[in-house]
């Protein structure tokens, strides 16, 4: 109690009378300064505790830097160092009422002005006292709140302060290593270096552990936090990526989703599961984990994609994202984390496209004898192309997932030519026979299901997107595949047998644009869908331009696209586009329309000018400039969609804006040039009156340019091995850097740890030093002879 009389005192002035808050706080800090005892110090920090929350900026201002010398000099105090690190944190805890002079910051600064202070506070670490422990993590948290770059540079300073708190993670007390989470998410935002520190520190295996110790995804906020900082220390720091792979972690993700079914069977099947508010949180971030090792063009990608398609992770994402009944957030990420595992994989794109999948029993309309309806599987890309194209009713899928399906859809065909021809001949109807079709899944395959969005995607009122995403996943199967292109050419609608005319597929997808422009712009997204489609189509396709053009209405339509007033300037901007891709290829002889006559009809009707605005204008236009390189849809614009029919920001492709973009400066020129001006020219060289003598100078200049070539190009392939020589040198220089790195890091991890045994050492050295002084003393005392040192008994004994 002799504390308490001491801090009661402390209020009194001279005479016994109470004392105002300003003398008693100026009395209580002169005591923590200069204060003697222990026991008065003590006493003065838990009354300035206690004055702290009202009278904070006072009391920072005038016994912080006693608190501080408090905190140096008597920290094996756990009950005074308690009490001091719980008011400094009250005073720098920012708060409404601090925001106005903004002291909370102040105070901040004040205390780690001097890196001795946050290197005390990792010293403090080392004492297992719950409230100690507890309380020098919660100011830490708080410092690095309101200044983490200079935290973080005080902990980089301390040799094993990282270690001290990835040690944290170890204490058994759950309060504490939760917080201690909370401090290591923070503290590894966004410095690579403590990031690479932490990961080296065994962390990886810390979190999976307690992951695994709290079920799985099923657990609580503490999977989550441990998930946020894993993805912390992997997200762009390719080192921490090799060392998480290296070390095996990998190949725990598959376990960390689970699994509902027998992983040899013949088909995914459809899983029931709960779903808490919680779990939904974790299995997020487990998803999202998969994309940050995936990242496309990422170094590590590709050896990634490799050992998490070893490892099976393919089949939970796929029944995560195809057939469960997973809410709409949980089956969006799974979508794009099966976009993500397959980009740019020909070995995951072709396991995913032989994997078949369950659909979702209806239990709606049974068969005549009361029975469910067989649950038929289907190619996992045929679902794809579903739940995109919106074929899917009985899922009802949000646009988010439909947009995440269509990406998944594409990154299985992109940098792929054989699934390109493959889908490309699934453009017309299957016939009974056709047993082997591996995209086959009768009565629908997937260029079927492709050839019906785009037919009738556009008279769909409440669906604007279906038809976007089936022509977004054509033009897929098409980019920069000549035979994909030939094949769809040939693709016909109508039934001859009938008396109907056939309509070419390309024809029909100019139909279907024009009827879809008749309706209003806000209400679909399927112009821009046709447009885009089509100008992939024609693309450096000179028969494909041939049938495009063989039609005159198709000239005509895109002219008063471009001419009207009311029309949306991506679509203006779109037609232009296209008008300029058949005119730039355009190569074909027997084409309906020369390049001449197009190229008059274009500056007659339209002017030079007047197209390169069009062009210009979709190149500065919001959908350009903000398109998405994954079709990404949020939640609030899904729900804006649902609650008024607002449409999301998805306009364009971001491969066919890339497209655009190496295309855009040929194309803005084209119709300003003119091969008859250039055929004229040359027929005018031919028949010159001056004949011979200027035909042979011209040739002999001819001749030596082509030498001069022939020079240039065998210097320029000598300085491109010179090139291609030095780069590898570069790429094993950084390699080899990169590795000495990682040994530094692995290195300083173990030298800190031997540094700490060390310390232990010493400490208990110096407790036996002590406790052989106090009973040498205690023998004195009983009469006994005791000598200082070794060398004396055995003296005394020879």
């Amino acid at each position: 109690m002799d504390f308490l009389t001491r801090g009661y005192n402390a209020f009194l002035s001279d005479k016994g009378q109470p004392q105002s808050a300003d003398e008693t706080i100026d009395k209580l800090a002169d005591c923590v300064q200069h204060a003697t005892l222990l026991e008065d110090r003590r006493a003065g920090v838990l009354s300035l505790k206690g004055l702290a929350r009202d009278w904070t900026e006072k009391v920072g201002d005038r016994s912080l830097n006693g608190l501080i010398k408090v905190l140096h000099e008597d920290y094996k105090d756990t009950d005074i160092t308690k009490a001091v690190l719980e008011t400094i944190n009250i005073l720098c805890t920012v708060s409404e009422k601090s925001k106005a002079s903004g002291y909370a910051l102040r105070f901040t600064d004040q205390f780690i002005q001097d890196a001795k202070n946050v290197t005390i506070l990792l010293d403090i670490l080392e004492e297992f006292d719950f409230y100690v422990r507890f309380n020098t993590v919660k100011l830490l948290v708080t410092l690095l709140f309101n200044r983490s770059d200079r935290i973080q540079e005080c902990i980089l300073t301390s040799p094993i302060g990282i270690t001290r708190l990835i040690e944290l993670l170890d204490d058994k007390r759950e309060i504490v290593r939760n917080e201690g989470l909370l401090l290591m998410i923070s503290l590894t935002e966004t410095n690579a270096d403590i990031q690479k520190i932490v990961a080296f520190g065994n962390t990886f295996e810390r979190l999976l552990a307690i992951i695994e110790e709290e079920e799985g995804i099923s657990g609580g906020i503490i999977v989550q936090d441990s998930l946020s900082l894993t993805h912390n220390l992997l997200r762009y720091n390719v080192s921490n990526q090799n060392y998480f792979r290296e070390t095996s972690c990998i190949q725990q993700i598959p376990g960390l989703l689970g699994y509902v079914g027998d992983s040899n069977a013949e088909h995914v099947p459809y899983s029931y599961e709960d779903w808490p508010t919680q779990k939904v949180s974790n299995t997020i971030l487990v998803l999202q984990l998969i994309r940050i090792l995936t990242e496309p063009a990422g170094i590590n990608t590709a050896v990634n994609q490799k050992v998490m398609a070893q490892s099976g992770i393919l089949l939970p994402v796929i029944q995560l994202a195809l057939c469960s009944n997973a809410p709409p957030r949980v089956r969006t990420e799974a979508l794009y984390a099966i976009g993500y595992l397959v980009c740019a994989n020909e070995t995951n794109q072709t396991a995913f496209i032989r994997t078949m999948v369950a659909n979702q029993p209806d239990f709606t309309t049974p068969n005549n004898d009361g029975s469910i309806p067989a649950n038929v599987p289907r190619p996992a890309l045929v679902s794809l192309i579903s739940i995109a194209a919106a074929s899917d009713t009985q899922n009802h899928y949000a646009l988010s997932s439909r947009a995440a399906a269509a990406f998944a859809a594409t990154c299985c065909i992109d940098d792929n030519h054989e699934n390109q021809l493959v889908l490309a001949g699934t453009l017309q109807k299957v016939p009974e026979d056709n047993a082997n079709s591996k995209f086959t899944d009768k009565p629908h395959s997937a260029g079927s299901l492709l050839l019906e969005a785009i037919e009738n995607g556009h008279t769909n009122e409440n669906d604007p997107y279906s038809a976007w995403f089936a022509c977004v996943i054509l033009s897929h199967i098409l980019n920069g595949n000549e035979k994909a292109k030939e094949i769809a050419g040939r693709v016909t609608f109508g039934e001859e047998a009938e008396g109907e005319e056939p309509v070419p597929l390309l024809h029909q997808v100019m139909a279907a644009l024009m009827l879809s422009s008749k309706e209003s712009p806000a209400a679909s997204r399927a112009p821009m869908g046709y447009l885009c489609l089509l100008c992939t189509w024609l693309f450096e396709s000179s028969s494909s331009v041939k049938q495009f053009l063989s039609e005159g209405i198709h000239v005509q339509f895109l002219i008063e696209e471009m001419q009207k007033t009311n029309v949306d300037p991506v679509t203006q901007g779109l037609a232009a586009f296209l008008l300029g891709i058949a005119f730039e290829y355009d190569d074909d002889n027997d084409s309906a329309f020369s390049r001449e006559t197009l190229r008059d009809i274009l500056l007659n009707r339209v002017g030079a000018d007047q197209f390169k605005n069009r062009l210009s204008r979709l190149r500065d236009s919001a959908a350009f400039i903000n398109v998405s390189k994954t079709m990404y849809i949020s939640a609030e614009e899904d729900e804006a969609f649902n609650l008024n029919g607002s449409l999301p920001m998805l306009v364009l492709d971001y491969h066919f804006v890339e497209l655009f973009k190496e295309s855009y400066d040929s194309i803005q020129r084209a119709i300003t040039r003119s091969p008859k001006a250039a055929k004229t020219k040359n027929f005018g060289a031919n028949n010159h009156s001056s004949g011979g003598s200027e035909i042979q100078s011209y040739k002999e200049i001819i001749s030596k340019q082509d030498n001069e070539i022939k020079n240039l190009k065998a210097q320029l392939a000598q300085l491109q091995g010179q090139v291609q020589v030095l780069t590898t040198e570069k790429q094993a220089a950084e390699d080899e850097k990169r590795e000495v790195e990682d040994k530094y890091l692995r290195e300083q991890a173990r030298f800190a740890t031997l540094e700490k045994e060390q310390e232990d050492l010493l400490v208990c050295m110096g407790e036996q030093d002590m406790d052989i002084k106090k009973y040498k003393d205690r023998l004195r005392s009983l009469g006994q002879d005791i000598t200082d040192n070794e060398e004396e008994e055995e003296e005394e004994e020879e």
